[in-house]
């Protein structure tokens, strides 16, 4: 088998692999910053609720204000009372002293409701911030095993791209160009295998003349429907051995029992 062969299935193992921990690294930043988000989220619902509670909480105290106007009103109008000369007077004075009282029994009864609601208000206010303290501690655990997965695959990478760099320089130039433009093109994917006379990128049949040579192992050729680089994948009988199982495996799961026939039982009559 010709060296470049073996040497370009490992540059894509390689390859593959590289993609994998770089897809990995990418999502870290970003499920770091979900995290923020939604802390923020939260801190700005309970600033929120904070608010309103204080909204509230201040016209509670105006309306208390306005209930204390209205006793002392009261206490007014009654001393009214021992000074008034006529009926006309005292019937006036009465009228006042019965509207004020209604006015402020109506008052009352609308602070009680609004302190009902300031409490319910600051329960839940205090059920959002112990949410919100959990929220934070979670947040940091995660964030700190994001940042130490980071950093291995970081070292990782490092290494892996060390061991690319040793590979290329065992690929002719020509070769290592045409597999590198392929593989920007084809998603990360070049050096493809031909399995049952398929691509196993495009499915395609491989024509007979070129499956011949691929079998040889002499050249590397291309699918002519994709374009990616063809090896026969009888030359790494464990990566053969690997797919005739993963196929096995499928068609297992796929496979569904028969129901049993239903027996019918005669009606007597």
């Amino acid at each position: 088998m010709n060296p470049q062969i073996a040497a370009l299935h490992q540059l894509q193992k390689q390859d593959r692999q590289l993609g994998r921990l770089e897809r990995k690294l990418d999502l870290i930043p970003r499920r770091i910053k979900e995290l923020d988000e939604d802390l923020d989220k939260l801190r700005a619902m309970l600033d929120t609720e904070r608010e309103k509670c204080e909204q509230t909480r201040g016209f509670q105290r105006a309306q208390e204000m306005q209930l204390e106007d209205e006793e002392e009103l009261i206490r007014n109008s009654k001393a009214k009372l021992n000074q008034v000369k006529t009926s006309r007077e005292l019937t006036a004075t009465q009228r006042e002293i019965e509207t004020t009282r209604r006015l402020s029994a109506s008052r009352a009864e609308e602070i009680e409701k609004i302190k009902a609601g300031v409490a319910e208000a600051e329960q839940r206010i205090a059920a959002m911030n112990d949410s919100l303290v959990g929220l934070q501690s979670q947040a940091e655990e995660e964030k700190g095993r994001l940042l130490e997965t980071q950093g291995k695959i970081a070292a990782r990478l490092e290494k892996l791209r060390g061991r690319r760099t040793k590979l290329t320089s065992q690929i002719v130039p020509d070769t290592l160009s045409a597999y590198e433009r392929i593989r920007r093109k084809g998603g990360g994917l070049a050096f493809v295998a031909v399995r049952e006379r398929r691509c196993s990128a495009c499915k395609m049949v491989v024509p007979h003349q070129i499956y011949v040579h691929l079998r040889q192992g002499d050249d590397i050729l291309a699918c002519e429907s994709c374009g990616r680089l063809l090896y026969w994948i009888g030359h790494f009988p464990e990566e053969k051995d690997a797919a005739v199982a993963a196929e096995q495996a499928k068609k297992k799961g796929e496979a569904k029992p028969k129901e049993a026939p239903t027996k019918r039982v005669a009606k007597k009559v």
